[in-house]
C-alpha cells in the first residue's frame, strides 16, 4: 500500500510539473489576443500546421497591428507602422473573391508590412477599374489546381515575383492531390463558424508563440542576427543577391516563365509577368561592391524574344531612388513599400490597357474585313 501511494504521489507532482507546458497553449489560443506574442498579422494569422485550411491565412479575418519589419524585429532598428489586413473566405487576403484579373506571388503580393489599402491587388483595382484578386503567397501550380478559377477564370493572371525568387519559381507539373484536398477540406470547414474555430484554434495552439518569441530573443542577445546591415539599411541576402547569372541559368528561367504562358493561354487566359527588384538591386550603391546587377535586364530580353509580356519596373524604380531620392523599401525589411507598390501598379495598369485596347482594335479591323 505504501508502495501504492507513493507511486500516485509520484504521478501527481509529474503533472503538477508538466501541467503548466500543457495549459500555456491553451491559453494563448483562447484567452490572450491573437497578436501577444508577435510583431506582425503575417505570423499572426498565417497557418502554421493545420493544412486542411485551404488559404495562407485564417479566413474572414479583420486586424490592426502595429507592425515591425521582419529583419530587425525588436531591436533598435526596427520601425514601428500601424497596419491593416482583411483576408477573404478562402483565407487570402482580400475584401472580396472576384477576379478579373488575378496576381500569383510571394508575399510582397500579400503586402508584407503594408496597410490593406496599399498593397498592390487594391491600388491596381483602383487604377486600372477592374476586380483585382491577390492569390498570393502561392504558385502557378495551385492556382492550376483550384476548382474555383476553373469554373470562373479570370481575364489575366499576372505573376509578380522579387528577384531573388525568381530561380526558385516551379515549373509547370502536377497541381498535387493535396492542394485539391485542401480546397475540399477547406470548404468543409469554412462552412461552419465552429469547424473555423477549432481549425484556427488547433492552429494557433501548435504555434507555440511565447516559445518562439523567447527562443528568437535569446538568440538576438547571444549576438544571432537575422539581417544584413549596410549604412542603416537591412537586406535579406546582401552581395549574393547581386550575384551573376549564366546565360544558361536564364534560358532555364524564361523556360519555366514561358511555361506558364502556354498553360494560362490553354485555358484563354492573358499572361503577365511582373520581376519586382531586390532592395540589394535598386540601392546597390549602399553595398560594399556597389555593382549594378544585370540579371532582371536580361532575363526581360529573353522573355521578349519568346513573346512573353513582361512589366518590368527596373527603370522607374531606379529613376524613383537615384533621381527623385524616394525609398522604395523600409529601411528594416525587404519588402517593397507603398511608393514602390504605387509605381508597380501604374505601369501595370498602363500595360493591361494598352493590351485592351489593342485587342479591341483588331477586333474592330476583323469585323470591318468581314463586312
Amino acid at each position: 500500500m505504501k508502495q501504492n501511494s507513493d507511486v500516485r504521489r509520484l504521478v501527481g507532482k509529474l503533472m503538477l510539473l508538466v501541467l503548466p507546458f500543457v495549459l500555456w497553449p491553451l491559453i494563448e489560443a483562447i484567452v490572450l489576443p491573437m497578436d501577444f506574442f508577435t510583431f506582425r498579422v503575417w505570423e499572426t494569422i498565417s497557418v502554421n500546421s493545420v493544412r486542411l485550411l485551404s488559404g495562407p491565412f485564417y479566413p474572414n479575418m479583420h486586424m490592426r497591428m502595429e507592425e515591425e519589419g521582419e529583419l530587425a524585429p525588436r531591436t533598435p532598428y526596427a520601425e514601428k507602422r500601424q497596419v491593416e489586413w482583411y483576408t477573404d473566405a478562402y483565407g487570402y487576403r482580400n475584401r472580396h473573391t472576384r477576379a478579373e484579373v488575378l496576381l500569383i506571388g510571394d508575399s510582397n503580393i500579400t503586402g508584407a508590412k503594408l496597410s490593406q489599402d496599399e498593397t498592390l491587388a487594391e491600388v491596381l483595382e483602383k487604377q486600372l477599374g477592374k476586380e483585382v484578386y491577390s492569390f498570393a503567397p502561392a504558385t502557378v501550380n495551385r492556382f492550376l489546381g483550384t476548382k474555383r478559377f476553373e469554373e470562373n477564370p479570370p481575364e489575366v493572371v499576372v505573376v509578380s515575383s522579387i528577384e531573388r525568387r525568381i530561380p526558385e519559381l516551379p515549373p509547370v507539373g502536377a497541381t498535387g492531390i493535396g492542394n485539391k484536398l485542401r480546397d475540399r477540406t477547406g470548404a468543409i470547414i469554412y462552412a461552419s463558424k465552429v469547424l473555423t474555430w477549432l481549425a484556427v484554434t488547433a492552429d494557433r495552439i501548435s504555434k507555440l508563440a511565447l516559445y518562439h518569441r523567447t527562443l528568437a530573443n535569446i538568440e538576438r542577445r547571444f549576438g544571432r542576427k537575422a539581417y544584413i546591415q549596410y549604412q542603416d539599411e537591412f537586406f535579406m541576402e546582401g552581395e549574393h543577391a547581386n550575384r551573376t547569372f549564366s546565360n544558361e541559368e536564364i534560358s532555364q528561367m524564361a523556360d519555366v516563365l514561358a511555361g506558364y504562358k502556354q498553360a494560362l493561354a490553354e485555358r484563354g487566359i492573358t499572361f503577365v509577368f511582373m520581376p519586382i527588384p531586390n532592395k540589394e538591386n535598386i540601392y546597390h550603391q549602399l553595398l560594399p561592391s556597389g555593382r549594378k546587377p544585370d540579371f532582371l535586364p536580361r532575363l526581360t530580353a529573353e522573355l521578349e524574344g519568346r513573346g512573353v509580356h513582361v512589366v518590368s519596373l527596373q527603370e522607374a524604380f531606379e529613376q524613383l531612388y537615384h533621381h527623385e531620392k524616394k525609398k522604395l523599401y523600409p529601411a528594416d525589411d525587404g519588402h517593397w513599400n507603398e511608393v514602390a507598390v504605387e509605381a508597380a501598379a501604374s505601369l501595370l495598369a498602363r500595360h493591361l490597357q494598352h493590351k485592351e485596347n489593342q485587342t479591341e482594335n483588331n477586333t474592330q479591323h476583323l469585323v470591318k474585313q468581314l463586312d
